[in-house]
């Protein structure tokens, strides 16, 4: 690497932003997140209407987002892969998706014990942040 583009500004930055870093670290991100949620999923679909029982939501309701948390992270796996609008966007409805679900989960669950449900905010982060920003390379605010 020569010295150059060290001190080259790259979108106003003062050093130039390495794709193949980017990318690890967008997946530093993407993996965990996907792989929590997509266990929690699976968990969901041995017995299904005792787990709707359980947290007393509807069984339909409880199985869509058990197919959510299921697809939702591979979702959001593969959209990252893709590099063009139809990846940004499964992306951002993947990630969408997601966020939904946890945030729906601490509102059900940690009313009341809010110190408790720091796991599931940065979860929820993660999700949002993916939502709005999708794969980073198609839309950017001016």
């Amino acid at each position: 690497m020569s010295d150059q583009s060290i001190t080259t500004p790259s979108r106003g930055l003062p050093f130039n932003l390495d794709a193949p870093t980017l990318f690890i670290a967008d997946y530093m991100l993407r993996v965990p997140l996907a792989v929590i949620i997509f266990q929690e999923g699976l968990n969901k679909f041995p017995d299904l209407a005792a787990g709707a029982a359980g947290w007393q939501v509807p069984l339909v309701l409880w199985t869509l987002v058990a197919v959510g948390e299921v697809l939702a992270p591979i979702g959001l796996l593969l959209g990252g892969l893709m590099n063009n609008r139809f990846g940004d966007l499964i992306t951002r409805a993947s990630a969408l998706a997601i966020g939904i679900i946890v945030t729906a989960v601490i509102l059900q669950v940690y009313s009341s014990a809010w110190l408790l449900m720091r796991f599931h905010v940065l979860m929820a982060a993660g999700a949002f942040f993916f939502a709005l920003r999708g794969n980073g390379k198609i839309w950017r605010p001016i």
